[in-house]
C-alpha cells in the first residue's frame, strides 16, 4: 500500500509542478478596436464583365499611435445577396485618435447587378450591406477587427 501511495503523491507533485507559472504573464497589447462608419458604396462605372463598385467607409483610430497599410477583406450584400467580396491592400494611415476615409473598389458582375435593379424598380433603393475584416500594421505587429456595416443605395448616389 505504501508503494502505492508514494506513487501517487509523486504524481500529484510533478502535475501541480507543471501547472506553474515560469514567470510573469505577458502584458496585453494596447490596441482599441478602430470605428468603421459605412458612408457610401457607388457604382463607378459598367464594362463588359460587370460593374466597378466603390465602398466608401470612414474609420477612427482611437489608439495612441498610428495605424499603417490596411488590408481590407471585404463582402458586399445587396437584400440577401451577396454581390462583390474580394482583399485589398491599402496604402494609407490611420492617424493616431484621428479619422480617415478609406475607398475600396470592388467588381460585380451582371447577375447581381440585375439583383440590385430589380430592388430599386421595387423599393427606389436596395439595402446593402458591407462586412469583413481590417488587419494593420501597429507597433505591436499586424493586428485585425472586424466590422459590419449597412446602408441603402439609391441612383443618387451612383451619380456623385
Amino acid at each position: 500500500m505504501r508503494p502505492l501511495l508514494h506513487s501517487f503523491t509523486a504524481v500529484a507533485l510533478v502535475a501541480t509542478l507543471g501547472c506553474g507559472s515560469s514567470g510573469p504573464s505577458p502584458e496585453p497589447v494596447p490596441f482599441e478596436q478602430p470605428v468603421v462608419a459605412l458612408r457610401h458604396v457607388r457604382l463607378r462605372g459598367v464594362g463588359l464583365r460587370g460593374g466597378a463598385l466603390e465602398v466608401e467607409m470612414g474609420v477612427y483610430n482611437p489608439n495612441d499611435y498610428d495605424l499603417v497599410s490596411p488590408r481590407v477583406h471585404y463582402r458586399v450584400y445587396v437584400g440577401d445577396a451577396e454581390v462583390a467580396s474580394g482583399l485589398t491592400d491599402l496604402n494609407v494611415v490611420l492617424p493616431s485618435r484621428d479619422s480617415t476615409v478609406v475607398r475600396i473598389p470592388a467588381s460585380v458582375g451582371y447577375g447581381a447587378m440585375r439583383r440590385a435593379g430589380r430592388e430599386l424598380l421595387g423599393t427606389g433603393a436596395a439595402p446593402y450591406r458591407v462586412l469583413g475584416r481590417i488587419t494593420v500594421g501597429t507597433p505591436y505587429g499586424r493586428l485585425s477587427f472586424p466590422y459590419d456595416r449597412a446602408g441603402q443605395f439609391s441612383p443618387m448616389s451612383a451619380r456623385r
